[in-house]
């Protein structure tokens, strides 16, 4: 028990937490500091899983609306009332209540959240991380609260989300070249023949976790490949900087979200979500999508990540079981609203760059309710016959540059996965959750031209691909006049399996040589690239219950 706990307390489940590998201790951090907090809440009922969507067509499906999410799924009032009593008494300032998302907040000095919560914090540093607080250990709460509490975020701020950004080249784009290997993002309409519709009342949604929106960039770069520029709605959650000089890097990741969404989502509103890349961060973004009712977006695009496996402390960062469990929560809470969630599955290989001689995957990408989106090599060119030939296969640049994917050692394998994914390569070989789902290009050699602070580009990554999907799947609700939402039971029963999308065969990503190939693609699913890449229209089809479903 820590030495804040006291007798009457309890450990709250799932709440252990170890520090990144290397970090420092400077110092207990200051007790007067303000900090503040998300406080997973007790829902007043389960939220049902996905069963009585998962077979029927968008069409047929009946959703939720967020009041009935709230009322009939939101938080136990009780357990609203057992939690403000608590912070009261412990003189903590409930901030905010949204009972959709079952999270509430809760802000107070480091010394009151510490005898509340039966921590103590410290400072650390980290030669990769940086400086952040954190405490050590399990939370604990008292017994009278019982389970009203299923997590407190914000005890920890070190990074457990990143992203990569792949420049092709650091010379300017050469348009004048008769051969050129990279992509005007519009160009991937054609080649993965999306539906040409109208999707100017739909919504994408971008999560973002640093840097903000380049305003005179997104119009030069519309402007230069002759596209109107969407509508940019940049929201900051909890008050977060979105400055975009603030993070110069990860605004270039913001740039590429942005250039890519608003080039293919066919006049598509695009919405920013901007929060922290800690796991409060990441709880906090998921639950303002849940409840943004003014955007309202029906899919979403997330390219950021990182390694899920708290089970082998050598990752440099740990993400606790709590957070990946609300945050499965959030996606699922997202599906019966019918939204999708496109996630990168990284760009590191099926070793996630840990080069310990197993095979890792990134959360939230292992989520089973996200559509997990890998990454390929791309050569596209039209013969002399004006017709499109195109050669497609696995990214992988090798050594630790390639498309993630794998299976998970800590999320149990989907029923809809059952008996078509393999088991962890792992000592133990969990039957887990296996990603990808899809892919499309990513290789940055085959990369797609952005804008960033003032100059274009060619970048590529995992971060390219997912909202390249999310891109189509905002067309296809378009031409649907419904949410495809989460379909991903669909895709494994039926739309994979009668080649709804273009098999990618040829390729593996064991980028570093260390996992004996693993993973090979093949006819199928493939832990390289899943069912394939997009044939748009005839997934739109699919959708639609044509033929090819």
């Amino acid at each position: 028990m820590s030495p804040s706990a006291t007798a009457h307390m309890v450990q709250l489940p799932n709440s252990v937490h170890q520090l990144p590998t290397g970090s420092k201790a400077m110092r207990r951090t200051n007790g007067q500091r303000w900090i503040e907090l998300t406080v997973g809440v007790k829902r007043s009922t389960d939220l049902p899983d996905l069963s009585d969507l998962d077979k029927k067509l968008p069409k047929d499906r009946k959703y939720m609306t967020r009041d009935q999410l709230a009322s009939s799924y939101g938080s136990d009032p009780k357990a609203i009332k057992a939690i403000e009593d608590f912070a009261r008494a412990h003189k903590l300032v409930v901030t905010r209540n949204e009972p959709a998302a079952a999270r509430l907040g809760i802000a107070g000095t480091v010394d009151d959240v510490s005898s509340a919560f039966g921590v103590t914090l410290f400072d650390y540093s980290h030669p990769h991380l940086g400086d952040f607080h954190a405490r050590t250990g399990p939370v604990h709460v008292p017994a009278e609260l019982g389970d009203a509490i299923t997590g407190v975020f914000g005890l920890n701020n070190h990074r457990v989300l990143r992203r990569s950004r792949h420049s092709a080249t650091s010379a300017k784009p050469d348009f004048a070249s008769s051969v050129r290997h990279w992509f005007i993002p519009t160009e991937l309409a054609g080649i993965y023949n999306f539906p040409n519709i109208d999707a100017s009342r739909q919504c994408i949604g971008l999560l973002e976790f640093g840097g903000g929106v380049e305003t005179p960039d997104v119009a030069a770069y519309f402007s230069k490949i002759g596209v109107p520029a969407p509508e940019v709605a940049v929201i900051a959650v909890d008050g977060v900087s979105t400055d975009p000089s603030g993070d110069p890097d990860s605004t270039g990741e913001v740039m590429l979200d942005v250039d890519v969404a608003g080039a293919l989502g066919g006049g598509a509103k695009i919405a920013t979500y901007f929060s922290t890349f800690d796991e409060k961060g990441l709880v906090d973004c998921l639950a303002k999508v849940v409840n943004d009712s003014d955007n309202d977006p029906s899919v979403v695009s997330i390219s950021w990540g990182w390694d899920e496996n708290q089970a082998f402390n050598n990752a440099g960062v740990i993400w606790s079981p709590a957070a990946i469990d609300h945050c499965n929560h959030s996606f699922l809470a997202a599906a019966h609203l019918g939204i999708t969630f496109c996630v990168s599955t990284g760009d590191d290989g099926s070793e996630a760059q840990m080069q310990d001689g197993r095979a890792h995957v990134n959360f939230p990408a292992s989520s089973p309710y996200v559509l997990a989106v890998g990454g390929t090599t791309l050569h596209a060119r039209k013969n002399a016959n004006k017709q499109m030939q195109i050669a497609e296969t696995v990214w992988n640049d090798g050594p630790r540059s390639g498309t993630g994917g794998g299976v998970s050692d800590i999320t149990p394998v989907p029923n809809w996965q059952q008996g078509i994914v393999p088991k962890s390569i792992n000592p133990g070989h969990f039957a887990g959750r296996a990603i990808p789902d899809v892919a499309a290009n990513a290789d940055p050699a085959t990369g797609y031209l952005t804008m960033s602070a003032g100059k274009l580009g060619v970048v590529g990554g995992t971060s390219a691909s997912a909202p390249l999907w999310a891109s189509l799947i905002a067309r296809i609700n378009a031409a649907l006049g419904a949410r495809s939402g989460n379909f991903n039971a669909l895709l494994y029963s039926k739309f994979g399996p009668a080649g709804v999308l273009r098999d990618i065969t040829v390729g593996h990503n064991d980028t570093g040589g260390l996992l004996g190939g693993h993973y090979q693609a093949g006819p199928g699913w493939d832990a390289c690239t899943g069912w394939g890449v997009p044939d748009g229209n005839k997934l739109l089809n699919a959708l639609q219950g044509g033929p090819s479903s």
